[in-house]
């Protein structure tokens, strides 16, 4: 599943759907202040691995990232991601999704962490956003979903 993606750096939204529905102890975690874990591929094939702030849409799963960082880089070369989320309070009460990303957007970038600033800050907007940061949406279709309790 490679996708060098577009000119203006998004991959665009795909239009094919495989995925499956997340459980509703999974979407209650996802839907507080639970934080992700999102393992990319790098371009030798071995794991990269950051903490991330996560939201969800229905079933997809959307969190933000800087473009041009690692794990934006990984995931325009290739969409296979996994993310693992454990319960805020209770870490034996985890989930591993495996997913693909199908789409990558700037459009909504700002408001979308500002959005995550203020769930998991309770700030109004995100603190650290530099001028020229160019903030990119990401959606994963979960494929997998493992776990829970």
């Amino acid at each position: 599943m490679r996708n060098a993606g577009r000119a203006d750096g998004t991959l665009g939204a795909m239009t094919e759907r495989a995925g499956v529905s997340l459980p509703d102890d999974l979407r209650t975690a996802i839907d507080g202040t639970a934080f992700a874990h999102l393992a990319t591929v790098d371009p030798d094939g071995s794991p990269h691995a950051t903490a991330m702030w996560i939201a969800r849409d229905g079933d997809l799963i959307v969190f933000n990232t800087l473009q041009g960082r690692r794990k934006w880089r990984n995931m325009r070369r290739d969409r296979r991601v996994a993310v693992s989320i454990s319960a805020p309070g209770d870490p034996y009460r985890n989930w591993s999704i495996q997913g693909r990303v199908v789409e990558m957007r700037t459009v909504d970038g700002v408001e979308v962490i500002d959005a995550l600033a203020k769930k998991y800050l309770g700030e109004p907007r995100y603190p650290w956003l530099q001028p020229g940061d160019v903030r990119v949406t990401v959606i994963v279709e979960p494929l997998r979903v493992a776990g829970g309790r």
